[in-house]
């Protein structure tokens, strides 16, 4: 009996923390480059379960203990793309990440809202150099254009080149932020197509996160009504049947 109410009590943690990833994509749904997290359950391992009476032992089968919050998956998928012909934004057409040298070290990066710092390098919004194949990339000139394959000509001068890496373990990638991550692991180069004057949007779909909502709210009431019938049946064994 009891083994039920902690079944349902693990079934109502995990919408809970469905509910808060839900709400955090929803909250992103405007960030550029954003990659929504999809939270991924595991069960707990299974009991197995006997009747024992004086001549022997039955296997009556294996049990539940209920479901366990196992992680967070990141959506990878492309989002939408808006034009914004501004020179500085660029956008990743396939697999592949920016590359971005922080005070912490190599991030990387779908967020293409870049600028030029007084220094002429440039920079995302948190002031953080763009790394291109030789190093941060500086643009000295006013005539600022990038190819396809990502490199950077200024003045008509190729100058550098945009560095787009993929992590050779994709699930290396650790969140920082809502559009950043580190990668506890190795990088590999990337073929993918950069495009200026445009930016790529969050991945977020607003319907299908307000269908999820939905879904995690019946699934937590269903949890509600399963433990409010064994607290019933509880206090019927506890007052009916113990009085007999």
């Amino acid at each position: 009996m009891f083994r039920g109410l902690y079944t349902a009590a693990t079934g109502m943690n995990f919408q809970l923390n469905r509910q808060d990833t839900i709400a955090n994509n929803l909250a992103n749904i405007n960030t550029v480059g954003y990659k929504k997290d999809e939270t991924v359950a595991s069960a707990f391992r299974e009991r197995l379960v006997l009747a024992t009476d004086r001549l022997e032992t039955n296997v009556i089968g294996r049990i539940s203990l209920g479901v366990n919050t196992a992680d967070n998956f990141i959506d990878t998928s492309v989002g939408s793309y808006m034009p914004t012909e501004n020179p500085f934004n660029l956008a990743i057409h396939g697999a592949g990440y920016f590359v971005v040298q922080t005070r912490n070290g190599i991030r990387l990066t779908r967020n293409g809202n870049f600028s030029r710092d007084l220094e002429g390098f440039l920079v995302t919004r948190d002031g953080d150099r763009v790394m291109g194949t030789d190093g941060p990339i500086l643009i000295d000139g006013a005539d600022f254009q990038v190819a396809q394959d990502g490199s950077i000509q200024v003045n008509g001068v190729t100058v550098n080149r945009i560095l787009v890496v993929n992590p050779t373990d994709p699930n290396s990638l650790v969140k920082e932020g809502h559009n950043r991550f580190r990668v506890d692991g190795g990088l590999e180069a990337s073929m993918a197509v950069v495009e200026q004057g445009v930016l790529e949007q969050s991945n977020v779909n607003s319907i299908q996160e307000m269908v999820k909502m939905i879904e995690v709210t019946r699934a937590y009431e269903s949890n509600q009504k399963v433990i409010a019938v064994m607290d019933t049946v509880m206090n019927k064994v506890a007052n009916e049947i113990g009085r007999a």
